[in-house]
């Protein structure tokens, strides 16, 4: 059966190709997608052509290279149309796949990191949203959030909201930071004490903490200049986090005299594992269907800002270049 699929062939190129899809084995299920997700940090990465080289594409459903061509994404929804005799899965049922963006396509069900089973969400497109939740989740298990911690989420795209209303749960003073006003109203509705500019957050965490600065500082914008104000913010043996992802982008830093005299701890978080101590507990699927389970409590309607229909993917990369500031979640939505 033929599916059309989205490459991106070469830096500031995004295409749909027709590809074959063969019938499924017994162990693979054939998935009818409803909506999938833009990662608006990895996938822009390597739509500007700034993938690190030489390093392994996961998940496995992807194809091409970091350094492009690629077929990428990992947050497809849809329905089971056809389901072999081994899959465990029924035709109808509605899954999470680590799948690329294309509307049509066949996966091995038996693999527990790459097919979920879903709620019956309504509408069930925000199950898209899962992964988003899982990266949040990973990051507040790798670096948790105290009771009465004060803590600065740096980047309010849609994994860094989420890192926001959970940390919610147990902060004693949040605040957020990012340079779109239209971003900062959406975070103060879901729970915020204060979302303020860069400019003015260290000033604002200085002055929300008693001039001792935060305890727990959560990067999530991707950009240099946000690791650095998350330092910058961040009190003495503070934790932080980081959850953005670079890909192949030079990230200088200013580490005197801050992070060297507060005894700053730096995270790297990775959803593709668990934080120190819990990976022998805590595999990408438990991760991954924990959140899911959060999913319905962490406003995920409210997250979405776009739904563009998947004949016009290519046009989803140029919006993210020139609307940034307009968008927060962006999926595409099939027939």
């Amino acid at each position: 059966m033929e599916a059309k699929a989205l490459w991106i062939p070469s830096p500031g190129v995004a295409e749909l190709r027709t590809e074959e899809v063969a019938p499924p084995e017994p162990h693979e299920i054939a998935v009818k997608a409803i909506a999938s997700g833009i990662s608006t940090g990895t996938e822009m990465v390597l739509f500007r052509g700034l993938g690190p080289p030489g390093q392994e594409m996961t998940p496995s459903t992807c194809e091409g290279s970091w350094t492009l061509p690629v077929k990428y994404g990992y947050q497809s929804v849809g329905r089971v149309v056809d389901a072999g005799s081994a899959s465990g899965y029924d035709e109808d049922e509605l899954v999470f796949c680590r799948y690329p963006h294309q509307d049509y396509y066949t996966i091995d069900a038996t693999d527990p990191e790459l097919v979920f089973r879903v709620p019956e969400f309504d509408p069930p497109e925000i199950a898209v949203l899962g992964n988003n939740a899982d990266v949040a989740l990973t990051a507040l298990l790798d670096v948790p959030v105290r009771l009465g911690d004060v803590v600065v989420v740096v980047g309010l795209g849609i994994i860094g909201m989420f890192c926001s209303v959970l940390a919610r749960k147990t902060a004693g003073t949040l605040i957020v930071v990012d340079p779109f006003e239209y971003r900062r109203d959406i975070a103060l509705r879901l729970g915020a004490d204060a979302a303020v500019h860069p400019d003015d957050a260290v000033e604002a965490v200085f002055a929300a903490s008693d001039g001792r600065g935060s305890d727990v500082s959560i990067e999530a914008s991707g950009a240099a200049s946000g690791l650095q104000l998350a330092i910058d913010c961040s009190g003495m043996e503070a934790n932080v986090c980081v959850v953005g992802w670079y890909g192949d982008k030079d990230v200088p830093l200013k580490l005197s005299p801050r992070f060297h005299w507060q005894r700053l701890t730096l995270v790297s978080s990775s959803v593709l594992y668990a934080g120190l101590g819990l990976q022998a507990r805590w595999d990408l699927g438990r991760k991954l269907q924990v959140a899911l389970d959060l999913l319905p409590t962490m406003h995920p309607a409210e997250m979405i800002s776009h739904r563009i229909p998947f004949s016009d993917a290519p046009e989803v990369f140029k919006l993210l270049d020139e609307r940034l500031d307009e968008t927060l979640a962006v999926i595409l939505t099939y027939d």
